[in-house]
């Protein structure tokens, strides 16, 4: 198997870690830095795997992915990596899922770098899908959407939103996928919530009162729509496990550089076997989540069965990865790490990571039901079950 990058995707990378350098979050600042956005735009970040035909310059996933790791390996800010992946994924999700009358209008938004978000979790049942309360309604003409969603990335400024919702035709509900321009009447968002990190990424809610939809705004079929939004999450959480791999390299290496110059007794602490295995650890963490996430990633493009699986076993896995590795670098740095500055708001940001993109529990139900859905060999080759006689 060839791992290489291309000579195009290590151009790509070298351009992209540049930007990343250039626009990285040195201190502990709140708001989104949409100087970075309208830069990572203008460069043609969001052009990068989308057909030439589409307004796209006719690259790959691979060049995108390239880029993407590179950015975000230098930009020091998990809320702004979390906002690019989730525009990456709405992408996608339009090319690979929109009608050609949204590609045609909606893609072409994206592309020119008006942020969109994916709107599923809900006040009370997070992101369980049977359990929604925002509901797609046939009025005489089109359709009418109510409900609200909490916890949306980029929420109090998003121009477009992908919403879930109920959808109810008959004796069983269905899933559908609304896309929608926040400009229309009905509605509503609020301003950006207190939360414990990413305070560089506002994360709102978001109400819908009776909110006039079209036929062209779903996104697919209601009778698909569950298969697509998993399609849709899936490769949100691939691209969250690269988001969780790559974040760490910078602080990393300025715990390299620390545990290299701090001295106790006339000896840098490096030379100590506890110091570099905190190091180690970090580094194995972050290649393993890597691999993982680009294993998974490339599975979803090619249409594998365990996808959705290993796209869940990688946002999960990273996420645990990147909080421990956190807190082994606050441990290196002592009471310096805990005082307020980057790394503890790194720290406090990886603890998003937790449950951005479903939580450890949703993670493993999937990862169950997968298990249960897919015959593989090793159930084929499993043991029968021995049942006991009962006694007499």
């Amino acid at each position: 198997m060839d791992f290489a990058l291309t000579d195009r995707q290590q151009e790509l990378a070298r351009r992209y870690r540049d930007i990343g350098a250039h626009h990285a979050r040195l201190d502990a600042r709140d708001g989104f830095d949409w100087n970075a956005w309208h830069t990572i735009t203008d460069a043609g970040l969001w052009q990068l795997a989308v057909p030439t035909a589409l307004g796209g310059a006719g690259g790959t996933w691979a060049d995108f992915t390239a880029a993407f790791e590179a950015l975000v390996g230098t930009l020091r800010s998990i809320g702004f990596a979390m906002a690019v992946a989730n525009q990456a994924t709405l992408i996608h999700a339009l090319l690979a899922h929109g009608s050609r009358g949204q590609q045609a209008n909606v893609l072409p938004r994206l592309l020119n770098g008006e942020p969109g978000a994916t709107a599923i979790s809900e006040r009370g049942t997070g992101t369980e899908i049977r359990a929604l309360q925002t509901a797609l309604t046939n009025d005489e003409q089109d359709f009418r959407l109510n409900g609200h969603k909490y916890n949306v990335s980029l929420a109090p400024h998003a121009a477009l939103v992908l919403v879930a919702s109920r959808y109810d035709d008959g004796p069983r509900s269905a899933t559908a996928l609304v896309l929608l321009d926040t400009a229309l009447r009905g509605v509503s968002r609020s301003v950006p919530q207190a939360t414990l990190g990413v305070h560089d990424l506002p994360i709102g809610e978001l109400e819908f009162d009776d909110v006039p939809i079209d036929a062209g705004s779903l996104l697919g079929t209601p009778r698909e729509g569950l298969k697509t939004l998993m399609h849709i999450a899936s490769m949100n959480r691939a691209y969250f496990g690269l988001l969780c791999a790559a974040s760490i390299h910078p602080f990393l290496a300025d715990a390299l550089a620390y545990a290299g110059t701090r001295s106790i007794l006339d000896v840098s602490i490096d030379t100590h076997q506890h110091v570099q295995r905190r190091l180690v650890d970090v580094r194995i963490r972050a290649e393993r989540s890597r691999w993982m996430a680009l294993a998974a990633l490339g599975q979803l493009l090619d249409d594998h069965p365990a996808a959705l699986e290993n796209c869940s076993i990688a946002k999960l896995t990273a996420a645990q990865d990147l909080t421990q590795s956190a807190i082994d670098l606050l441990a290196l740095h002592g009471s310096n790490g805990y005082r307020s500055g980057m790394l503890s708001a790194f720290a406090a940001d990886a603890l998003a990571m937790i449950s951005a993109g479903g939580t450890e529990e949703m993670h493993r139900r999937n990862i169950f039901a997968q298990m249960q859905r897919r015959p593989d060999a090793a159930a084929k080759s499993a043991a029968p079950v021995r049942r006991e006689a009962a006694p007499a």
